[in-house]
């Protein structure tokens, strides 16, 4: 971020480069839990948001209006770079 390393645990890793390989795309919340943590995944959607936070909180100059992760309300999340 800005030339600055970060450093992420393995679960918010893969939720970034997900989100990063699909780029400009619209991705489900069932789509991202899918990839991220499996489709035999129980629990609910909170999951995904805290860790979408905690990316915010790392890479936006701004997490609380973020530029990079944003949300589309009702379907999911997407990044633009």
């Amino acid at each position: 971020v800005n030339s600055v390393n970060i450093s992420l645990p393995l679960k918010e890793f893969e939720l970034l480069e997900f989100l990063m390989r699909n780029s400009g795309r619209v991705l489900t919340r069932v789509q991202l839990i899918d990839r991220v943590w499996g489709s035999d995944y129980v629990g609910d959607t909170k999951t995904l948001d805290v860790h979408i936070k905690r990316l915010r909180a790392k890479i936006e100059v701004d997490p609380a209006n973020p530029i990079f992760i944003q949300t589309v309300r009702g379907l999911g999340y997407k990044l633009e770079l």
